[in-house]
């Protein structure tokens, strides 16, 4: 990263990994969780209601898994380095 940009993750005091640091880190954190959860509690609906084919069972946990891969992008590409 570079010297004039700030981090938005950075070292936890305690325990392993990264957290948010700045507002950007928080803001990406809090955009993650709400599409996370809301793609679970949709599919979670939908599916049965509207008695969906099993391949929507994989194509939702695909997606979720997709939007797992971009954030850890995200997370790797703006966390600070030592």
């Amino acid at each position: 990263m570079d010297d004039d940009k700030q981090a938005w993750f950075g070292k936890r005091q305690s325990g392993y990994g990264y957290g948010p640091s700045t507002w950007q880190g928080w803001l990406v954190t809090a955009f993650f969780l709400v599409i996370f959860i809301g793609t679970g509690e949709f599919a979670s609906y939908a599916i049965p209601h509207y008695r969906l084919p099993q391949v929507w069972d994989f194509a939702v946990i695909a997606l979720l898994f997709a939007y797992l891969g971009i954030y850890l992008w995200i997370l790797y590409t703006h966390c600070e380095t030592d």
